[in-house]
């Protein structure tokens, strides 16, 4: 299961990266403590906070409208 924490951890990561490969990101995330970070990643996307790109996440820029 993921915790709050967690989510904010990575939320932050990806908002101060923007856009990183997938390896990379999995790698960062469990060096700031992050036990599973495919689960993490999985539900920043239903958030929809992040997308997946072709073999990187992008971080989902707000439409002002």
């Amino acid at each position: 299961m993921v915790s709050q924490e967690e989510i904010e951890k990575a939320e932050k990561y990806f908002k101060n990266v923007i856009s990183v490969g997938e390896i990379i990101a999995l790698r960062e995330l469990k060096a700031l403590g992050i036990n599973n970070p495919e689960e993490v990643i999985s539900k920043l996307m239903e958030m929809g906070v992040i997308e997946k790109g072709e073999g990187c996440y992008n971080l989902v820029r707000k439409r002002s409208e």
